[in-house]
């Protein structure tokens, strides 16, 4: 059966009630990929607005599916040997998720075209380097104007638009970092997440969301007058995956709020919980 065919096919069992009907529903239509609408309205007997409604919600539902299922899948894989995969991986489900079925390009493919790039340029090769490729170069930076927008904890998105959080924007710096042999990790400020390096055997504070601004521990410490005990314990430690993760979904259910998308908001939530359950995780804004 061609694509028109199928689609007419589909088309003629989408008023069955029955839920498996419906779920089977979903998943071809999920399946068919980015040309789904453009196709439908192309065709000689196209669906009327209320049909396009339902298919667009059974979309959105199916959507949601595969996210709770690959979160699952997720939470009980074994930790791969890559120390930045099991990050990778589920920002890759959270981006998958926003993008919607049939998104041309991938987390893994966004970040792998930024190494090759970096790559390519030449001349000194090292985590400072790669800091100001990343964001004075290609001119990754803080979205100050539509900070709480889900999107920004996209990091296809991130990329594409060259806009995000500081958590997202450190992310891709730790991702690419990884591809290149570079360690780079997070650190898990109140209110605002740093990248860790260590430049000379210094330790450095990047932050991302100003242009890859870099400020050695000591100096950093200095800035926290009497808190600076509290503040040594978070610096010192690199921030685990699953506390990167957990972040970021707490990020996504405040920014689904603002949004007034309580659905989306609800699963993010679910997703947190699920994480909190198996690892103790445990986000800050």
């Amino acid at each position: 059966m061609g694509e028109q065919g199928q689609l007419v096919h589909l088309l003629r069992l989408l008023g069955d009630d029955s839920p498996v009907v419906q779920e089977a529903l979903a998943r071809e239509f999920y399946a068919y990929g980015p040309a789904l609408m453009s196709d439908l309205t192309s065709l000689d007997a196209p669906p009327d607005s209320d049909a396009l409604a339902t298919i667009r919600a059974l979309l959105v539902e199916e959507g949601r599916r595969q996210l709770r299922e690959g979160w699952e899948a997720w939470l009980q894989a074994e930790k791969p040997e890559r120390s930045l995969a099991r990050l990778e991986s589920a920002l890759a489900l959270l981006s998958d998720f926003q993008n919607g079925p049939g998104h041309p390009t991938s987390l893994g493919d966004v970040l792998d075209e930024l190494a090759e790039s970096f790559r390519l340029r030449g001349g000194t090769v090292d985590e400072e380097t790669l800091s100001r490729f990343l964001f004075k170069e290609k001119g990754l930076e803080g979205d100050r104007s539509n900070y709480y927008h889900p999107l920004n904890s996209n990091l296809v998105n991130v990329v594409e638009t060259r806009r995000g959080l500081p958590i997202s924007l450190a992310c891709v710096y730790m991702l690419v970092g990884e591809r290149l042999g570079f360690t780079i990790g997070g650190c898990n400020w109140p209110n605002h997440f740093y990248a860790r390096v260590r430049l000379k055997h210094q330790l450095m504070l990047v932050d991302c969301f100003n242009g890859g601004r870099m400020v050695d521990r000591e100096s950093f410490l200095k800035l926290q007058g009497p808190s600076k005990e509290a503040a040594e314990a978070i610096v010192d430690k690199a921030a685990s995956v699953d506390t990167i993760v957990a972040r970021v979904l707490g990020n996504l259910v405040r920014a689904y709020q603002h949004e007034s998308q309580d659905e989306e908001s609800r699963l993010m939530l679910d997703l947190l919980h699920g994480l909190e359950g198996r690892s103790g995780a445990r986000n800050q804004a």
